[in-house]
């Protein structure tokens, strides 16, 4: 694939241009986090700002509730390419000691939603300039409630993919374990399944001098927990990512008793559903039958989150071209295998072609870049300019793609 060289240049252009107020905006938004499905600010300061774009068209609120949607209109016919960010915090108390830090105790962009608001939105600033390069349409996807509240699925159910129709979409996380200025593009499955484990097993409690009078609900617990090992050890293939994790284990009010209950608590995560539909089974019929061996019962709820996040082999092989034509050819890679976190812009993919990357944010520092979700983790502001470019040049390449 290649892009004229001026066209580089005017890109590149315009991405410096608008990358001071960028990052003020990034700045704002970091400094104002909104939790889950409570982003009201934080949505109207998007309308707010993209309202003030010449060139961006139809800003409607209320989109899945929260979820913000603007339009560019190229100067000649072509597809619609749906560019998508975040806009959810979490619930964490920030340490990172910056001078635009959250201005809300326990609350954080821990996840850098913000920069990735801030990278959509410097897209729409330069694509905006250039509509007069652009054949078809770009639609701004600003989604709340990523973080656990499914803010996707609800506008995709609400038609933020409607009118017009979108033909492909693309998305980006911010990736500590990468170097700044890098992206990772993977075809296929590249997040997991996220689903809920809940057992509780329930039997006679005892005094625990008199064990022989009751069954031993802790012992029973211990040995569940043990046997689920088996579901990604031995129950899957050894080919298929599956990660199984008890991370609470509760039971118990006094040393001198054993308690008539204990309740386990975890996460599933796969690659795709067959597989997790799979575990399911299994984690049921160990927990069930491990602890009617005991004399005791399983109670187990499972349930479902995030599908699989899984691009579009095109879609992705586009964004590969892209990136090797507008970025140093070290920049880019293949990321090596999936990783077992979720991100519910997988609801998207079920429905449209495309294809979601990381772009790294690593700075070289000792001990590595804070991870995602660390009190400490900051969106690196030296990544804008790589996301802002990549998400222009997918954007107003998409119609030559297709056509070809």
């Amino acid at each position: 694939m290649t892009i004229d060289k001026d066209l580089k240049e005017l890109v590149a252009r315009e991405v410096q241009r608008v990358l001071p107020d960028v990052v003020q905006f990034r700045h704002e938004r970091h400094k104002n986090p909104e939790l889950t499905w409570q982003e009201t600010e934080t949505a109207r300061a998007v309308a707010a700002r993209l309202r003030e774009i010449p060139g961006v068209e139809a800003v409607t609120e209320g989109v899945g509730k929260l979820g913000v949607v603007g339009l560019i209109k190229g100067s000649r016919p072509g597809p619609t390419v749906a560019l998508r960010a975040d806009m959810d915090a979490l619930p964490v108390r920030e340490a990172t000691g910056k001078p635009y830090a959250s201005c809300k105790e326990g609350v954080m962009h821990a996840c850098g939603h913000d920069g990735h608001m801030a990278n959509l939105m410097g897209s729409a600033m330069g694509l905006a300039k250039l509509k007069d390069q652009l054949a078809g349409t770009v639609k701004l996807i600003f989604q709340p409630a990523e973080e656990g509240g499914a803010g996707a699925n609800v506008m995709c159910d609400d038609g933020a993919l409607k009118s017009p129709d979108v033909d492909v979409i693309f998305g980006l996380h911010g990736w500590p374990e990468l170097g700044c200025g890098k992206i990772y593009v993977k075809g296929g499955p590249m997040l997991a399944s996220t689903s809920e484990v809940s057992i509780e097993v329930s039997g006679t409690g005892c005094h625990a001098a008199m064990p022989h009078l009751g069954t031993d609900q802790i012992l029973i617990a211990c040995r569940i927990v043990e046997a689920l090992q088996s579901v990604s050890a031995r129950l899957t293939a050894p080919t298929e990512p599956v990660a199984l994790s008890i991370t609470m284990f509760q039971g118990g009010t006094a040393n001198n008793v054993i308690p008539a209950s204990v309740k386990l608590r975890g996460t599933l995560r796969t690659m795709n559903v067959a597989t997790r539909d799979r575990c399911e089974e299994a984690i049921r019929r160990i927990a069930e039958g491990t602890a009617a061996a005991h004399g005791a019962k399983a109670v187990v709820d499972v349930k479902h989150g995030y599908p699989p996040t899984v691009n579009d082999e095109g879609a992705t092989s586009y964004l590969e071209q892209v990136a090797n034509a507008v970025l140093p050819k070290e920049s880019v890679a293949r990321m090596p295998a999936p990783t077992m976190g979720g991100e519910d812009f997988a609801f998207f993919l079920q429905r449209v072609k495309g294809s979601y990357f990381f772009l790294g944010m690593g700075d070289g520092r000792s001990g590595g870049y804070p991870s995602l979700h660390h009190p400490g983790y900051d969106f690196n502001d030296q990544a804008l300019p790589v996301g802002m470019t990549m998400f222009v040049h997918a954007a107003l390449g998409y119609a030559g793609h297709v056509a070809r």
